[in-house]
């Protein structure tokens, strides 16, 4: 799901609207048990194999199963911009067998995106913890006269909208336009189906930046087909040591990047849901989960259920303004 850009009105177009029949008397009569959990639980992950979200998942899912003795399944339901797979937990049983690993756009973007979402991240999804956080990253094709943030918005400001960039994802559009909006530049974004897309045509100099995940973006930067001209994250990656900080680049109040958090069905008893939380943060700050993202360009927040819902209203807050100061149509 892409919108395209200026001029701004009736740009979103039309989704599907999925049925949600949340059921407020799913968890009635569930029973607390001392030895929850005592059978097989299952994530559910909105998107197809292979993204972050789905590595965090599955790791998560390989040491929560390691710390309760319980086989943890991963099942992949995408579709919808994540709506198919909200949909699966919120009308699966409230008993916290079932849990959704979400991200930015399913617990954040998505509110801001839509008229009448059929689901509120706040209350219709209990908070269980942060799973993974990954900065994004600002990429020129190699080559490129533009080989600094402040050539690209030296020309983006000399030109308006004569540059254009590549998103994989409406997160990524969101983001271009925050970039824009902190930089005073302009830039026209062209909306490719995945990241993979997006920097293959960032490769292809078929654009003239992009903005992605360092994850995705890591192999690309590391061996030489994009020039990564800065990560917008408080501190250096560790797997990219000679890519400055937007802040060093002279960009200090972009920063932006993609999550991945754990929440279940508000209605599963909150006994339940504090075990949960509890397993959580103790996957979260074991040494070898933060090594185990830390190879992979990610980082691990952690902070529990509490830092992710002030995670979640910031960012939802910080979207809806941009989609309103960008004259965005919501769908």
């Amino acid at each position: 799901m892409f919108f395209s850009q200026r001029p701004r009105a009736g740009l979103l177009p039309r989704m599907l609207v999925l049925a949600f029949a949340i059921a407020a008397g799913a968890a009635g009569g569930t029973a607390v048990a001392d030895d929850f959990p005592s059978r097989s639980i299952r994530f559910v992950v909105p998107f197809v194999p292979g993204s972050i979200t789905d590595i965090a998942a599955r790791y998560y899912a390989k040491r929560l199963g390691e710390e309760t003795g319980q086989s943890v399944v991963v099942e992949n339901k995408a579709g919808g911009n994540g709506l198919i797979g909200v949909s699966a937990v919120l009308n699966a049983p409230h008993d916290g067998y079932t849990m959704l690993v979400g991200t930015t756009s399913i617990l954040a973007t998505n509110v801001a995106l839509y008229r009448a979402l059929p689901y509120d991240p706040l209350k219709d999804l209990a908070a269980l913890g942060m799973m993974a956080s990954v900065p994004s990253v600002i990429a020129v094709p190699v080559g490129s006269e533009r080989s600094s943030i402040e050539a690209l918005v030296k020309a983006g400001r000399a030109k308006p909208d004569s540059l254009n960039y590549a998103a994989g994802a409406t997160s990524y559009q969101l983001m271009g336009e925050l970039l824009q909006e902190k930089a005073s530049f302009t830039a026209r974004a062209i909306p490719y189906k995945g990241v993979g897309a997006a920097l293959n045509a960032l490769i292809g100099k078929e654009v003239d930046f992009s903005i992605v995940d360092a994850t995705s973006a890591l192999g690309s930067v590391q061996g030489g087909t994009i020039q990564a001209l800065a990560v917008a994250s408080r501190e250096r990656l560790p797997l990219l040591p000679s890519v400055p900080t937007t802040a060093e680049a002279g960009l200090p109040d972009f920063v932006a990047s993609t999550w991945v958090a754990a929440v279940a069905p508000a209605q599963v008893p909150a006994a339940r849901l504090a075990r949960l939380e509890q397993l959580f943060a103790k996957i979260a700050n074991d040494p070898a989960t933060r090594k185990f993202f830390t190879e992979r360009g990610a980082e691990v927040t952690g902070g529990g259920a509490a830092a992710l819902r002030t995670r979640q209203k910031e960012e939802i807050e910080l979207w809806s303004r941009i989609v309103k100061s960008a004259k965005i149509e919501q769908l």
